[in-house]
């Protein structure tokens, strides 16, 4: 559970800094149960995120991950990749993401950006904040100019689209699925701008 963001998706954003809940004795449980299937099913999306990786790479626009030559294996809780409008004669992002759903594939578009979150302000004026920095450390105006992140704000606000690890779980032929969806969006990208649909 994304603790410290509002109901319904992680892309909502951050309203406090979080909470240290732990698992229940129940939930715990189920956890260890479900290890028994971590290898296959870490297995299964490492291979269909290389695949996916492989179909979609050379579509222009798509920037999919790429890992360092050290790793052997990633978990692949996400797919996530960048997406460049540009190329998609500027469709913006939010209609790419309606788009692909359109086509049946489920997607989002990430994290908000963190570094300007209001609960930082109000971490700021906290009695504890007040008792543990300086006074000249708690300039929240000066914080800002201090920690602007363009282009983790581009990446967030414009170009991220995350697969769930649960579409990695699927077949070879649902990879081309996805592939082919994305083709067909950038195919049609002018389409779905001026009408909406493809």
């Amino acid at each position: 559970n994304p603790y410290g963001t509002l109901i319904g998706k992680v892309s909502a954003g951050t309203v406090i800094a979080g909470t240290k809940l732990r698992l229940t004795e129940y939930q715990a449980a189920i956890g260890l149960a479900q290890l028994k299937r971590l290898e296959e099913q870490t297995t299964i999306r490492s291979e269909n995120a290389e695949y996916l990786r492989s179909q979609i790479k050379n579509i222009p626009g798509i920037l999919p991950y790429e890992l360092y030559p050290s790793v052997t294996r990633a978990s692949f809780h996400l797919f996530a990749f960048r997406y460049k409008k540009q190329e998609f004669q500027s469709l913006p992002r939010e209609m790419f993401l309606t788009a692909l759903k359109a086509e049946g594939i489920p997607c989002s578009k990430g994290y908000a950006t963190l570094n300007n979150m209001p609960y930082l302000e109000n971490a700021f004026q906290s009695k504890n904040f007040q008792k543990m920095y300086p006074q000249e450390m708690l300039n929240y105006n000066k914080y800002l100019e201090q920690n602007q992140c363009p282009e983790n704000d581009r990446i967030c606000n414009e170009e991220a689209v995350w697969f769930q690890q649960n579409l990695l779980l699927g077949t070879k032929a649902d990879m081309n699925d996805i592939a082919m969806a994305i083709e067909k969006i950038y195919n049609n990208a002018g389409k779905i701008l001026t009408t909406g649909k493809m």
